[in-house]
């Protein structure tokens, strides 16, 4: 496992990979290296949230397997999200998997390969996986994620959070937590005012 710490602005951008197959997990760290990317791979989600506080997550982004020991590849998103840690997510997953790595994409998630893959269908995702959020972090001028702003959707349609949550599929007080993200995010005092804000930015 490679520790990354603080990251230099003339870094390449980093890899963070979530694999639990050693000899996957190796072939894609050296595809990726050999391609001019940093690489911090980890084994289970475990592994990965326990060195999390040491990693340079600023120029990173997250390939992640759907299937892993101890939590899933959503299960990863989604503690991701609920720490407030925005990483750009290309999720990896078998045939069988398919509807789950969707569901990820509905998530947030950028982008999906399907097992088995070429290494240059891999470092295709990532670049642009590193692009588009290079291109969103220097237009978008709240910096919303893409659950934050499908919430903020919802919202100016006069939608109720009980509402939004049930449609989502996720708890009230996540959809309360993304709210308080907005507002914060954006400076309004209330979210229909987020919301008017967004909206004449776009």
């Amino acid at each position: 496992m490679t520790t990354l710490l603080s990251p230099r602005n003339s870094d390449p951008p980093t890899v963070l990979i979530i694999e639990d197959e050693s000899t996957l997990r190796w072939m894609l760290s050296q595809a990726l290296i050999s391609n001019g990317f940093k690489v911090a791979d980890f084994a289970s989600p475990d592994e990965f949230f326990k060195a999390l506080t040491s990693l340079a997550v600023a120029n990173s982004c997250l390939l992640l397997d759907m299937r892993l020991p101890g939590m899933s590849g959503l299960d990863v998103q989604a503690e991701l999200e609920e720490r407030r840690i925005h990483l750009p997510i290309i999720f990896m997953s078998g045939n069988s998997h398919i509807s789950e790595a969707i569901t990820g994409l509905k998530n947030g998630a950028l982008d999906f390969l399907l097992k088995p893959f070429e290494e240059q269908a891999l470092i295709k995702a990532v670049r642009q996986v590193m692009s588009a959020k290079i291109q969103t972090s220097e237009s978008a001028p709240f910096k919303l994620t893409p659950r934050e702003r499908l919430v903020l959707d919802y919202v100016a349609k006069g939608w109720r959070s009980e509402q939004i949550a049930e449609t989502l599929g996720l708890s009230l007080r996540t959809i309360k937590m993304h709210r308080s993200n907005i507002i914060h995010k954006t400076g309004a005092k209330t979210i229909t005012e987020a919301a008017l804000m967004v909206a004449s930015n776009m």
